[in-house]
C-alpha cells in the first residue's frame, strides 16, 4: 500500500498553491487536490510528476510503500503460486 511520507497540501501551500491556484492555473484538477486532502495515493503519474515538480522533490520523498497483510494476499502469494 502506497501512503504520504508528507502532507501534501501543507507543502503545496508553502509554494503558493491552493485549491484556486490549482484550478485556475490548471496544474491540478479539483479531484486531485480532493485526494491530496484525503491523503488518497491513487493519483495518476503525471499528477506525481507535476506535483515532484512544483514541490522540488523526488517520488520516494512523497510517498512510501507499506506491505500489508492485504498486499501478501492479494500480489505476493499470487506471484509465489506460479513458481
Amino acid at each position: 500500500m502506497l501512503e504520504y511520507k508528507i502532507d501534501i497540501i501543507s507543502e503545496l501551500k508553502k509554494v503558493g498553491i491552493n485549491t484556486t491556484v490549482a484550478k485556475k492555473t490548471g496544474v491540478f484538477g479539483q479531484e486531485t487536490m480532493r485526494k491530496f486532502k484525503n491523503k488518497d495515493t491513487s493519483i495518476s503519474l503525471e499528477n506525481l510528476n507535476r506535483l515532484c515538480c512544483v514541490l522540488e522533490m523526488q517520488p520516494r520523498d512523497i510517498i512510501k510503500f507499506i506491505e500489508t497483510d492485504e498486499d501478501r494476499k492479494n500480489i505476493i502469494s499470487k506471484i509465489s503460486e506460479n513458481h
